[in-house]
């Protein structure tokens, strides 16, 4: 047998040790056919033929991150009818950049193999620049890279006064404004960091530190700073958002730090990327051997607490102990004292009653409520007309309509919290009315 020469091995070695990441191709054909859907779709006044072109020639040749989206974030073909109707000005505007995707798969594979540099055990995924109806910029799923490029080609030049409802169209404005395009490559790696973690978590602590993990492992790959304007924030008020974090960082509502508007008391969106980036900074930096760390970060089960707790203590960001604060926060939980009307849950209950008052141990933040069904589903829920708070927001007026005769059910649900971020237990309202 012939010996293989040194530059020969070598260059079987490499191809080998790239290969499954190399193999990866950044696949955009959804884009042109979207956009020979979206022509047919405009030069035609027949709306059933409108939907027919648009699963001909968009939805059923698609690929399979177009299938993947549109599973997660529910797009259906009547989604996208109604935004191409409504918003000609958006899809005009952003056209020319969702084409520009092509220009970024060079930059986007040379940051995974500097990825993989770093955690050679990277396995491979699959990226799609595809296009959605504007719930998404950039997520992961089933080992796909999802890219809505409606969202994440987009740039300040992008038309949005179309676009309602309102606060959707405000936020979507802010967000072109930073020009999210120049920032693309970075979005891909932190999704691509995605496919390699486990399941989300279970609490907002947990949530941080997952996202977290994504952000700061993609800026070590990217060699760039994070394009999120969070962390630039974070890192100015580190004492006040940390603070304010550790207040609320067990409760299972993370919706006023992750994907989320500026309806915060820092009027900053998305701060717990902030905090989970800081977390994993500081336990990167305090790690001996970084290859591990990293290591660590990507293969953390976020959904094990106790792993979870290892971690955070370990990164030396919690300014008091761990389980301290975890008691701190049961032990100041806001509750449900009881409804006003209703002194004897099991006594039957007058139905020409147009109000009942939930009552509330300390104030709580009017911005959150929800409701659920209790254990006897929809065909007995209390129907809710309108919700008023009293001055001090330690009670809840609920208008109500009742019939005679029937038990009604409702549960106050743990999205009810106090002005510190910490929710209530969730809470069944039940009662039968009279005759």
């Amino acid at each position: 047998m012939k010996k293989i020469k040194p530059i020969i091995a070598l260059f079987i070695c490499l191809h080998f040790t790239l290969c499954p990441i190399m193999a990866q191709v950044v696949d955009n054909s959804d884009i042109d056919r979207f956009w020979t859907a979206y022509d047919l779709i405009r030069k035609s006044d027949d709306s059933k033929e409108h939907c027919k072109i648009l699963k001909r020639e968009f939805i059923e040749p698609g690929t399979k991150g177009l299938k993947a989206i549109m599973n997660k974030k529910a797009y259906t073909v009547e989604s996208y009818l109604e935004a191409i109707q409504n918003y000609p000005k958006f899809w005009d505007s952003v056209r020319n950049n969702t084409l520009k995707t092509g220009s970024f798969a060079e930059d986007i594979e040379a940051n995974i193999r500097q990825l993989k540099d770093l955690y050679p055990d990277l396995k491979p995924a699959q990226v799609f620049f595809t296009i959605g109806v504007l719930r998404t910029g950039g997520t992961a799923h089933k080992g796909h890279v999802l890219i809505g490029t409606e969202l994440a080609m987009a740039d300040s030049t992008v038309i949005t006064e179309e676009i309602k409802p309102k606060r959707l169209r405000e936020n979507l404005h802010n967000h072109f404004n930073c020009n999210p395009i120049k920032d693309v490559v970075l979005l891909n790696v932190h999704e691509y960091v995605h496919t390699q973690q486990g399941d989300y978590g279970t609490d907002l602590l947990s949530m941080c530190i997952f996202e977290g993990v994504a952000e700061f492992v993609s800026v070590l790959a990217s060699e760039k700073p994070s394009a999120c304007p969070a962390i630039s924030f974070g890192k100015a008020n580190y004492e006040k958002v940390k603070a304010r974090f550790q207040k609320e960082m067990f409760s299972p509502n993370w919706n006023d730090w992750l994907y989320n508007d500026k309806e915060n008391e820092f009027e900053v969106r998305d701060l717990g990327y902030y905090v989970g980036y800081a977390i994993c900074e500081q336990y990167y930096q305090a790690a001996a051997d970084k290859s591990e760390a990293i290591k660590t970060m990507i293969e953390l089960d976020c959904t094990n607490n106790e792993e979870v707790r290892k971690f955070v203590v370990k990164s030396k960001y919690l300014s008091e102990d761990y389980k301290i604060l975890k008691q701190k926060y049961s032990d100041n939980k806001p509750k449900v004292l009881g409804i006003k009307e209703l002194h004897c849950m099991h006594d039957a209950v007058d139905p020409k009653i147009e109000n009942i008052s939930i009552q509330f141990s300390k104030p709580m933040n009017p911005r959150f409520r929800n409701f659920k069904f209790g254990p006897k589903g929809r065909g007995h829920v209390l129907q809710i007309n309108s919700l008023d708070w009293n001055e001090d927001f330690t009670e809840a007026r609920l208008g109500v309509a009742l019939s005679a005769n029937k038990q009604y059910q409702i549960i106050v649900s743990n999205e009810f919290r106090d002005e510190d971020g910490r929710c209530v237990d969730s809470y069944l309202i039940d009662f039968k009315t009279t005759k």
